[in-house]
């Protein structure tokens, strides 16, 4: 387990890992369904490489396929100890804000569902960064969508995860309703499964599998029906905390990016330096070496002001200088090794870059 205040970026590409870090602040929700389900949690935690110590639920992050495998355990888990539980419903159900109470104070004083679904961006920023919630309408009916990021896990994880979501969702409902049925069905992409009439008689409406996408629908008039628990000013003084502290996390990650994106520049640098043979190569042979696309190469150099072909022309410069003092070499195989097709491409580069040409340099510094 790891912690940090600020989201977590690759050093080298300066994006975001194929397993990137996610926040962990549902650990406890985690550590009670388990215990509710009989899993054995903390062999799993301990297992996976979780260090337990640093679990506190504001700071602790996990990687993202890890979160999956504990998923995919747990669930494994309750079906072998004859649970009659099922783990991502118990899961789902007993999600709570403990972290972000300010999230939950504003969905709960919301005067009518369609504001309370103004939280769906707050939570996939602060709490789920790799999936998403949006709500479509449609004549007379609404939906709340479920989209993993690009981060997707695999199949199975992805069903599990989709189930936890939509319980919490339906129970928040519920709670939002004062115990009023919502009207309406739940889609899966995934596959009807051994434990689907549990997942059914918890969510207490109709439940379609291998559907198109994951989506909990209801009644469109729902959205602006009044809420008994309506409460103006803590709605408004809530809703202010929560988007002080999405600006922040926001800053954060820009500044994560920022910095990673400078380091990645000064990386290039160095590698031109000390393989020159990549000066004549091209964008594509330089992010090969580095692991990175061309177009995310390309990208995150726009990001900081700069480009593949402004970094190419200071080391050339920097080379250039430093090979023409050396008397021993020609200015046509300093050409060669800088990239260039020939030593007219070369002096017109030079002339550009120090008003000289390489043979009056090598003159002024003679």
């Amino acid at each position: 387990m790891m912690k940090a205040p600020t989201p977590h970026a690759s050093p080298l590409t300066g994006t975001e890992p194929l397993d990137p870090l996610v926040p962990f602040l549902t650990a406890t929700n985690w550590i009670r369904s388990a215990n509710q389900c009989g899993v054995p949690i903390l062999q799993i935690f301990e297992d996976e490489g979780i260090d337990t110590r640093e679990l506190h639920p504001e700071t602790a992050q996990i990687r993202l396929q890890t979160l999956r495998r504990i998923m995919t355990r747990c669930v494994e888990a309750a079906r072998a100890g004859a649970s009659s539980s099922y783990f991502p419903v118990v899961l789902g159900e007993g999600f709570a804000f403990e972290y972000l109470s300010d999230i939950e104070t504003f969905i709960t004083t919301s005067a009518t569902l369609r504001e309370a679904t103004r939280a769906l961006d707050w939570i996939s920023a602060l709490v789920s960064p790799y999936l998403r919630l949006t709500l479509s309408e449609h004549r007379d009916q609404a939906r709340l969508v479920l989209d993993f990021s690009s981060a997707v896990p695999p199949a199975t994880a992805s069903a599990y995860i989709a189930e936890a979501v939509f319980a919490t969702l339906l129970k928040f409902s519920r709670i939002l309703l004062g115990g009023q049925a919502l009207f309406g069905h739940v889609t899966f992409q995934h596959a009807r499964h051994a434990d689907a009439t549990t997942c059914e008689a918890a969510f207490q409406i109709p439940v379609h599998f291998s559907e198109p996408i994951n989506a909990l629908w209801f009644e469109r008039s729902l959205l602006d029906q009044p809420l008994r628990g309506a409460f103006p000013a803590l709605h408004q003084e809530a809703a202010r905390r929560v988007e002080e502290r999405v600006a922040a996390q926001a800053d954060a990650v820009l500044q994560v990016r920022s910095d990673a994106a400078a380091a990645l520049v000064r990386q290039i640098e160095q590698l031109l330096l000390t393989r020159s043979h990549l000066l004549g190569q091209g964008i594509q042979a330089l992010a090969c070496e580095i692991n990175i696309h061309a177009r995310t190469l390309q990208r995150r150099l726009r990001e900081v002001g700069e480009s593949h072909s402004t970094i190419l022309a200071r080391v050339r410069y920097q080379l250039a200088r430093n090979w023409l003092q050396d008397s021993r070499l020609s200015i046509e195989l300093i050409s060669e090794r800088l990239g260039f097709t020939d030593r007219r491409s070369f002096t017109q580069a030079f002339a550009r870059w120090s008003g000289l040409t390489p043979s009056q340099f090598r003159r002024q510094r003679a």
